[in-house]
């Protein structure tokens, strides 16, 4: 990664603050923190991947449950991917997510992500966590995962069109 994520980014309604790591340095993930009652909500990262070797950063991202379905992670997500592809930080972010967290996919595709694959996960690798009955009449998709990247050429272009509901956070 060129650059630094280890800035506070503010949107409209939030605040990402910059969490630490075991050393105390910026790793690139966030507190999401409602600007107007202060409390965190949930957290978002963006950074390398520590499971693949695949290049760009990795968009993560999760809100407690009372707060779900109000557009937090999308405005949190919009925040801080468009802070990193406008600065350089990166040329490409990637995510994944499971084919049955609709939520999640929504969110990705608002950021103008691209869906890349559809990944099963093996039988083996489910076997003691899912009842899977009659292996023939196993539905395993929402076990599928769901792969979606977005390079930087392709946010610029879009923030060059100038679509208002695009536009991303501005850093604190």
């Amino acid at each position: 990664m060129r650059g630094d994520l280890h800035v506070h980014i503010e949107t409209a309604r939030l605040h990402l603050s910059p969490a630490t790591g075991t050393s105390g340095d910026a790793d690139g993930r966030f507190h999401i923190v409602d600007r107007h009652s202060r409390r965190t909500l949930g957290r978002i990262a963006l950074r390398a991947s520590r499971h693949s070797r695949a290049r760009g950063l990795e968009l993560s991202y999760a809100v407690a449950d009372a707060h779900r379905r109000r557009g937090f992670c999308a405005e949190a997500a919009h925040a801080l991917v468009g802070h990193a592809l406008e600065h350089g930080l990166t040329g490409r972010v990637y995510a994944s997510t499971a084919w049955s967290n609709l939520a999640s996919r929504r969110v990705l595709a608002s950021l103008g992500m691209q869906q890349l694959d559809i990944a099963m996960l093996d039988w083996e690798s489910l076997q003691g966590e899912v009842d899977l009955g009659d292996e023939a009449e196993a539905d395993l998709t929402p076990y599928a995962r769901v792969e979606y990247e977005l390079h930087r050429a392709d946010w610029l272009a879009r923030l060059a069109a100038d679509r208002p509901a695009f536009r991303s956070a501005r850093p604190a």
